[in-house]
């Protein structure tokens, strides 16, 4: 403030007329604190917010308790203390006000001593609200993220040691709190969550507002301090106490993610990133739980994200690394080849090559599988045309995933490649993995008859894996049922099983579809199975996953029967 050294000596009354004009272009409340005879001028606009009964307040410090948030209290009268007897001559504090609400509003509040006319030190100064300059929130009283990592980076710098843990919180359904009653409420929420936390929290511990839902609680301090698993009860418990008084007019629940290791060298953005991991990890696998940070688990999650940019480079340069390789399908009338099941494979020049169990899930999860579908669509309805040469009714399999069918024009798709590439849509079978189940809307069920109509074969795959439903089979009319490899170990173990599995395509037969035994791997399983009656047999004992070129040298010359 380059203006106090001309205040020097001015009577109270002429410094409070200098501020009032200063005041009319700031959005700060100034003050002047006579620490002397302990009375107190605030700026008007200020007693319009915050609950002073009148511009000038005498016998300031019981005045000022209506105003100061308790806990913080002790902490401004001992700095002005410091101020009065001549220690300091500077106030620089961040603290919490009530509003004339009752709500917690954090501030800033800096201030410099001058000598009045009467030789009265004098305290002039201005208060800011944090939330303007996005600190602190005005909707829970918490303050922000900004604050955060400044506190959290100055602990980490002068004592790591000293930080028990970091809880990162978040409401479960709050998006849909949101959407169906209103931002109205959503404030309401986050309002009742945070007093919520620090209602079960002692007054050492710090809680922050991070973005949209997310909270952040840091015990720093000595000692054992609070247990978090205990905290985290607590609050999931006050929440659920809450919902119940209310008649459970509003329900929502919290996921939460904790940090406590060593935090000697950590950075502020590690621990943002190691507990948004954890909290995520928590909604992961099934919300409404705590979820401690595990470094394995994130170098896993990190590795996932770096083959999902491999995958992704890969795919932008013309499919790198990716091949479709076949497997063959035989009849179990002959044996005979029939068919093939086009199966993706990958190799990149820094993993080599990826088993299509690592690669796949992370191909769904960021939507590449319907780019990288439409590859093996192409590719394989090209080698199939090219391989009917040989066998007139051979059929090729193509894996389809449920991305692809929910957030792609799949009928466009496939419709477009057959009539491209020339083949006969008879020749086409998309195969649906039954693990990957999700109940079929009215549009997928259309897709359905549209395929079916187009006269483009479904078959179920991984059957026995997943939900086994014959409802299921029903709605998608599946020519095809694949019986899963580790269905048929369980049937070669036991008679249980085994009559199952026999059952079970009795009851396809009966729907008028037929039945693909998959896993096949020696001779001896065959014949066991063969009792079941299937129709087509798949596995290595017929033959593996092999390139495009290495199957037509191994199986277009001859078919010959095991």
């Amino acid at each position: 403030m380059n203006y106090l050294s001309a205040l020097q000596g001015m009577s109270l009354e002429q410094i409070r007329s200098v501020i009032e004009i200063l005041q009319q272009s700031s959005d700060t409340y100034m003050f002047i604190l006579d620490l002397t005879v302990d009375t107190y001028m605030v700026a008007e606009k200020a007693t319009k917010r915050f609950p002073f009964h009148s511009i000038v307040i005498e016998d300031c410090s019981e005045t000022l308790k209506s105003v100061i948030y308790p806990a913080d209290y002790e902490m401004l009268s001992v700095d002005l203390e410091k101020c009065r007897s001549g220690e300091k001559d500077t106030h620089a504090l961040e603290y919490r006000w009530l509003d004339r609400m009752g709500r917690v509003v954090w501030i800033s509040c800096r201030g410099t001593v001058v000598t009045g006319a009467e030789g009265h030190r004098l305290l002039i100064g201005t208060v800011s609200e944090m939330g303007k300059k996005a600190k602190a929130d005005n909707i829970t009283g918490l303050r922000r993220e900004a604050r955060l990592r400044l506190n959290m980076e100055s602990t980490l710098r002068d004592n790591p040691e000293s930080i028990r843990y970091l809880m990162r919180i978040g409401i479960d359904n709050f998006k849909e709190i949101n959407e169906k009653e209103g931002v109205e409420a959503g404030d309401e929420v986050l309002r009742e969550l945070a007093e919520c936390i620090l209602k079960n929290v002692s007054e050492s511990v710090d809680v922050y507002r991070l973005v949209a839902d997310e909270f952040m609680i840091v015990d720093i301090g000595e000692g054992t301090g609070q247990d978090p698993d205990h905290i985290y009860k607590q609050i999931q418990k006050t929440i659920a106490d809450m919902v119940k008084n209310k008649e459970y007019s509003r329900f929502y629940t919290v996921s939460a993610g904790v940090l406590a290791e060593d935090f000697s060298g950590r950075t502020v953005e590690e621990l943002m990133r190691f507990t948004e991991f954890a909290l995520n990890e928590a909604k992961r696998n099934g919300r409404n739980q705590m979820t401690v940070f595990d470094r394995r688990a994130y170098d896993v999650y990190l590795e996932r994200l770096d083959i999902r940019k491999s995958l992704r480079q890969d795919i932008n340069h013309d499919f790198r690394g990716f091949e479709v390789y076949y497997q063959p399908i035989v009849s179990a009338a002959d044996y005979r080849l029939i068919g093939a099941e086009a199966l993706l494979r990958w190799r990149n020049e820094k993993y080599g090559s990826v088993s299509p169990a690592v690669f796949i899930p992370i191909l769904e999860e960021s939507g590449l599988i319907i780019p990288i579908g439409q590859y093996v669509l192409w590719e394989a309805a090209r080698t199939c045309k090219k391989w009917k040469e040989y066998i007139p009714e051979f059929h090729i399999n193509v894996n389809l995933s449920y991305v692809q069918l929910y957030k792609s024009d799949m009928m466009r798709d496939v419709e477009h490649c057959i009539q491209e590439v020339g083949l006969d849509p008879e020749s086409l079978v998309l195969e649906l993995t039954e693990s990957g189940y999700i109940e079929t809307n009215d549009r997928i069920k259309e897709l359905f008859k549209d395929l079916k109509s187009r006269k483009i074969d479904l078959a179920l795959d991984d059957f026995g894996t997943g939900y086994s439903n014959m409802r299921y089979l029903k709605e998608i009319d599946a020519k095809t049922v694949k019986i899963d490899r580790s269905f048929v170990v369980q049937a070669l173990k036991n008679e249980y099983d085994f009559n199952i599995i026999s059952h079970i395509i009795d009851m396809v037969h009966s729907l008028g579809s037929v039945v693909c035994m998959e896993g096949i791997e020696e001779k001896e399983e065959l014949s066991k199975m063969m009792v079941t009656k299937p129709d087509m047999i798949q596995g290595f004992y017929f033959g593996k996953p092999t390139s495009a070129g290495q199957f037509e040298k191994d199986f277009l010359q001859t078919t010959d029967s095991p």
